[in-house]
């Protein structure tokens, strides 16, 4: 079950109603709502195309997390009530540890044996094969349940939460159970905290028009970005480029990277949207999960405004316990490459996603060292180091490209020295200055997060060495005028205009660049400010008489029905 479906409207409305209806008998109304998000879950766990039924123990898993993590923290509260001193204080500590161990090996022995079991045989058949050893590694046929990432993450964090006692243990199942599985995040996000989330269990909702206006408004904003910026692209350009880019010209697959950037961003923070409005309407509120992140100056401020609930509870549940930036300087490395290189490896279990972990952990390392490295030497001295680190990564990108994706040797080349220039200019490039300075940052910052995704949306790593070969080759020709063509627009135009044919030239080359525009429309929007469309456009809206409010969300979701391309789930259901 899709948020962009009329099944989740149907499903949703009787929640809604029960929801509110229920407001004075607390019981009953989380054990509806309860059932609704189980109900919600398995649904959506079943593949669009309805090929495969919802495995059984999917629900399993769920429920298995939940009663875990509320047993164990319940354990590690009771223990640290006691008063015992001297070795009955050892023993108490070791105790609590053992619960704590118990809740992290289990969630995360799930979390791994569905993720990442076939990924650890392929990869150990690679390196035996590469040894000389011949062997297959049998591949189980897991099916990874949806959402599992971002459950466990969720229900782990209460645990650890109460043993470190920032967190006093929720003491009803019911309520604790309903914060696990929560419908609106429970599959893709964000993920809530449970500080963030239990204490709004405990106080009558009331429904509020702020809440409503706020709720509807982040919906269609939600459902407007993931399926015409998300969906609609992905289908007519993206996917098209990805699936065989040797059939693509250098520009096209370039442009097929902008389109993915893009498209990423709209169906993830689109569905984020969508959960944050459907949460309000029920009388919640979860945290944001984007801000702009395109406009980031740098790529660690890129991760604090992207997918931000994840990047957050790396930072408080692995960085800082690591030791953080605290320690010496080569531990504070090995911290920030490791965090960095799990933000990376959550995404997906394959080599690409290995690369893809990497390159963002080194250069988050790069970005911490070109940050505090001192600019007081000479000119020379410093054209000399930046000189030396652009030739190290140039050469590193050079074997990297002829021996890992096995590029031409001219290709690979050509990568190293583009490499090692990006790298110069990042280094050269002032750390502070006015507006065209932050211009040139965020530009830097966008096309590393373009050229990076490459290893983040091809399917196997033969594509996207096929898609590098074609962006480095760089064969000159331009981009075929019918790719970005709109068929059903150029139909309708001529029908539209067929009483004015002085306007049909025009609507013809609208519907002949319609995916172009949209990509350009589409960035163009991301790179305004925030307050321009969560404020400004909100404000407006809310100001206009309420029929005529009712009768533009009703239009908006007509034509976003019309622009549906068949159920298409969340690019991060898969995580």
């Amino acid at each position: 079950m899709l948020f962009a479906s009329f099944d989740f409207l149907l499903f949703f409305l009787p929640v809604l109603g029960a929801w509110w209806a229920l407001r004075r008998r607390p019981w009953a109304r989380t054990a509806v709502v309860l059932a609704a998000s189980y109900f919600f879950y398995m649904a959506s766990s079943r593949p669009v195309d309805g090929s495969l039924p919802t495995p059984w123990y999917f629900a399993g898993l769920l429920a298995f997390s939940t009663v875990l993590d509320y047993v164990c923290s319940a354990r590690i509260h009771r223990l640290a009530g006691g008063a015992e001193e001297g070795a009955g204080a050892g023993r108490t500590a070791r105790r609590r540890n053992l619960w704590l161990t118990a809740s992290v090996v289990g969630n995360l022995s799930l979390l791994g044996y569905f993720k990442y079991t076939n990924f650890f045989l392929e990869a150990f058949t690679d390196v035996a094969n590469g040894l000389g050893a011949s062997w297959v590694a049998p591949h189980l046929e897991l099916m990874l349940p949806i959402g599992i990432s971002f459950y466990t993450f969720q229900s782990l964090s209460y645990t650890i939460d109460v043993w470190r006692g920032k967190l006093t243990p929720e003491p009803s199942f019911l309520k604790f159970a309903f914060f696990v599985v929560f419908f609106p995040q429970l599959v893709a996000g964000p993920i809530v905290r449970a500080s963030e989330f239990l204490p709004q269990m405990h106080v009558r909702p009331r429904l509020r028009l702020e809440d409503v206006n706020e709720g509807l408004f982040r919906i269609f904003k939600g459902l407007f970005k993931k399926v015409v910026l998300g969906d609609w692209l992905a289908v007519a350009f993206t996917d098209v480029v990805f699936d065989t880019p040797g059939s693509y010209t250098s520009w096209e697959n370039m442009l097929a990277l902008y389109g993915f950037t893009l498209q990423i961003y709209a169906d993830f923070s689109g569905y984020s949207d969508i959960a944050i409005g459907v949460a309000r309407l029920l009388g919640f509120k979860i945290p944001e999960n984007f801000d702009r992140p395109y406009q980031a100056r740098s790529l660690g401020e890129f991760w604090r405004r992207w997918h931000m609930t994840l990047s957050t509870w790396l930072r408080d549940y692995l960085f800082f316990p690591l030791g953080g930036s605290r320690g010496s300087a080569a531990r504070t490395y090995f911290n920030l490459w490791l965090t960095m290189f799990l933000v990376g490896m959550w995404h997906g279990a394959s080599w690409n996603f290995v690369i893809y972990s990497n390159i963002h952990g080194l250069a988050m390392l790069f970005n911490r060292w070109n940050r505090l490295r001192s600019r007081e030497r000479g000119m020379l001295a410093t054209l000399l180091q930046l000189t030396a680190l652009a030739a190290l990564a140039g050469f590193t990108m050079y074997l990297f490209a002829e021996h890992v994706l096995a590029l031409e040797h001219d290709l690979a080349v050509r990568g190293g020295a583009l490499g090692g220039a990006f790298t110069w200019i990042c280094a050269a490039f002032p750390v502070t200055g006015g507006r065209l300075n932050h211009v040139g940052h965020v530009v830097l910052t966008f096309h590393f997060t373009v050229l990076s995704r490459v290893f983040f949306r091809a399917e196997t790593l033969e594509s996207a060495r096929e898609m590098c070969a074609q962006v480095l080759r760089w064969d000159g020709r331009g981009v075929r005028p019918d790719l970005f063509k709109v068929q059903w627009m150029e139909e309708w135009v001529m029908v539209a205009t067929a009483p004015a044919t002085s306007l049909r030239e025009a609507g013809v080359w609208v519907s002949q660049q319609g995916m172009l525009l949209l990509l350009v429309f589409g960035t163009f929007w991301h790179f305004t400010p925030r307050e321009w469309v969560d404020v400004r456009l909100r404000r407006w809206m809310l100001a206009l008489p309420a029929p005529v409010i009712g009768v533009a969300y009703a239009a908006l979701a007509v034509v976003l029905m019309n622009l549906l391309t068949g159920p298409r789930a969340n690019i991060y259901f898969a995580f």
